[in-house]
């Protein structure tokens, strides 16, 4: 019966030697930020370059997943945006990035290396279907969203659509999300050398990803107890993976485990630089204590959903 919380335990090791590293202070926080850049600009374009490459080409995705992925974190965004706003009193942008807390999923760093200790033959492909429902519409959505909602001037919906859309244009993430749809489109081998480095970061990229996360866990501000927090860790680690289950499983032609697997994606924790991206609208203490918060709730939540399922 533990056979399943064994096999993710070498994860969560990962991630108690990075929080250990920094709170020791082996490595200095003041590393983080470069750790954060090799993890964010090198390794993540690899990663998803590489799983993107293996799922084939756009000819092969499940654009009904894609889409039901998408709409099932939108409701959860939308639900825990008004949650927060009519409930605490949260501003408007604010509350759509708290919405964005629950609805986004730490799926490169923390989805990835779980999903390929349980569904190694599906990982890839559902990794690929994920990463688009999330960079190309869930994440943009709370982005514009919030911008609107600030009430700054100049920062009206086209103002703001214009500016994600140039953001979106030099993330890493899609400038990995590209390169493996046009390698695999090309259906063309890549020469050795490349392959092998490429195969490198890949191996590599796990360690340092979950070493990262637990370095920045650790590092992170938890300032903040109240129920803002509990709610914001209910709604990812609950409600998101609830209601991505509920849509997947009413789509025609979504296998049951394909289902499973995608609410396996939606139940881990939020992103690591959830806080950097709310405190432009001043919730960088609120989502520094979430992120704590979700990340160490999550260990408990993820390890008890693996032995139900």
């Amino acid at each position: 019966m533990l056979d399943p919380l064994l096999s993710l335990l070498p994860i969560y090791l990962l991630l108690l030697l990075g929080a250990g590293a920094i709170k020791t202070r082996l490595i200095p926080p003041e590393a983080l930020p470069h750790l954060s850049r090799f993890a964010l600009v090198i390794c993540m374009p690899v990663i998803v370059a590489s799983a993107v490459m293996r799922a084939g080409d756009l000819t092969q995705f499940n654009w009904l997943f894609i889409a039901g992925y998408a709409a099932a974190a939108l409701i959860v965004l939308a639900v825990g945006a008004v949650i927060m706003a009519r409930g605490f009193g949260i501003p408007g942008a604010l509350a759509a990035m708290m919405g964005m807390g629950m609805s986004s999923a730490n799926t490169i760093f923390l989805g990835y290396p779980v999903a390929l200790v349980l569904f190694p033959e599906q990982v890839d492909r559902l990794f690929a279907w994920i990463i688009v429902a999330e960079n190309l519409v869930v994440i943009p959505v709370a982005i514009v969203a919030s911008e609107v909602l600030s009430g700054e001037k100049g920062r009206g919906f086209a103002a703001s659509l214009r500016q994600t859309l140039g953001q979106m244009m030099r993330s890493p993430v899609l400038i990995g999300l590209v390169s493996g749809l046009v390698i695999a489109g090309l259906d063309v081998p890549l020469p050795d050398p490349i392959d092998q480095t490429r195969a490198l970061v890949t191996a590599a990229a796990p360690l340092l990803a979950l070493f990262f996360v637990g370095g920045t866990v650790a590092n992170a501000r938890w300032r903040e107890t109240g129920a803002p927090v509990l709610v914001i860790a209910l709604g990812k680690l609950v409600l998101h993976p609830l209601v991505a289950l509920g849509v997947l499983s009413m789509l025609p032609g979504i296998a049951p485990q394909t289902a499973i697997a995608g609410m396996v994606f939606a139940a881990m924790p939020m992103f690591a630089i959830f806080p950097i991206l709310s405190a432009r609208h001043g919730g960088a203490e609120l989502a520094s204590s979430a992120l704590v918060v979700t990340t160490l709730l999550g260990a408990l939540s993820v390890g008890a959903l693996v032995l139900v399922i």
